[in-house]
């Protein structure tokens, strides 16, 4: 076991104290989609709290929550908890939207927002969400890094800092039991590339994948499923039918996260600009080179958490 990887996922451990009653909580905005950076927090926030003994009166989305739904669920000692990742800002307005309703409306309540990195396309819009933030004095967020840190001082005075969630899976996943001696380079396509993965002028001959590419058509088909009995849910109003399309999502999720660690952990080495490709590898102690994105997050959580790995590197070291 790697002495780091095993730190980080004890250190997740300080959540569980801003957590009022472990049989009284909530979980909103789990990732109903196949980015699988998300599928990794949402797993590792499923078994940290399962293991802690923490129960959720409620699991929803963004899509199928509502706010007289939660309102009848809501005792004082209620604690809710937001997922954590890269979407606390204006790009994702869904999901921003979503956690200012639930703290504008709930201001007695604990709100726990779950590591996340924030990232806001103007001040203004910035502002403009951190006044709402403020209004409420029970908000607690975590931050994966320290960029992250300096602007969730603008919401709350309760800042941390505290690595990413998927990091509890370390030692509960697959792993494939034929390692080959080849190099998997799992690199973005989205808006996120950076000048440094241009820079690695990789031969045609040399195949690249992205998440996108490991998806299957029975991944894509269930979530077709449980997309038409998510709608079903939210036009007949129906809890026990939200609650069973997120279970199944679980279900179903952890096999998928399963299948990319079997996946990343059969090969010698990977590279990849993507940051839950380097925590995966790490997941599964995997040699790994971490490529930068666009804007630094990468380079600023290695520098943050990971670096102490010895088996994973930037690139640009």
């Amino acid at each position: 076991m790697n002495h780091t990887m095993t730190a980080l996922k004890d250190k997740l451990q300080g959540i569980l104290e801003y957590i009022e009653d472990k049989n009284d909580v909530i979980y909103l905005d789990y990732p109903f989609h196949h980015n699988v950076g998300d599928l990794l927090i949402y797993q590792g926030a499923i078994k940290f709290f399962a293991e802690s003994d923490v129960t959720f009166k409620l699991l929803r989305n963004a899509h199928d929550y509502s706010l007289s739904e939660l309102t009848s669920h809501i005792t004082p000692k209620t604690t809710i908890l937001c997922h954590g990742g890269g979407n606390f800002g204006d790009i994702y307005r869904l999901h921003q939207a979503m956690r200012e309703d639930v703290v504008a409306n709930f201001p007695n309540n604990r709100i726990i927002i779950l590591p996340q990195t924030a990232f806001f396309s103007s001040d203004e819009a910035l502002e403009e969400s951190a006044k709402c933030f403020r209004k409420n004095k029970n908000v607690v967020i975590y931050s994966r890094d320290t960029r992250s840190v300096e602007v969730f001082n603008k919401f709350t005075d309760n800042v941390y800092l505290m690595p990413d969630m998927a990091h509890h899976l370390y030692g509960l996943l697959e792993r494939s039991g034929n390692k080959k001696n080849e190099k998997l380079y799992f690199l973005r396509i989205d808006c996120e590339v950076s000048p440094e993965q241009e820079k690695l002028n990789l031969d045609s001959s040399i195949k690249t994948l992205d998440w996108i590419d490991v998806l299957t058509g029975k991944d894509i088909f269930i979530r077709k499923v449980l997309t038409k009995l998510m709608r079903l849910s939210i036009k007949t109003n129906s809890g026990a039918l939200k609650d069973l399309v997120a279970k199944a999502w679980v279900y179903n999720t952890w096999g998928m996260t399963n299948k990319y660690s079997k996946l990343f952990s059969g090969y010698s080495e990977v590279i990849t600009s993507r940051m839950h490709g380097h925590i995966l590898s790490c997941l599964v102690d995997t040699d790994n080179i971490l490529v930068d994105n666009s804007y630094g997050k990468n380079q600023g959580y290695y520098n943050e958490w990971t670096y102490p790995i010895k088996n994973a590197r930037l690139l640009s070291q």
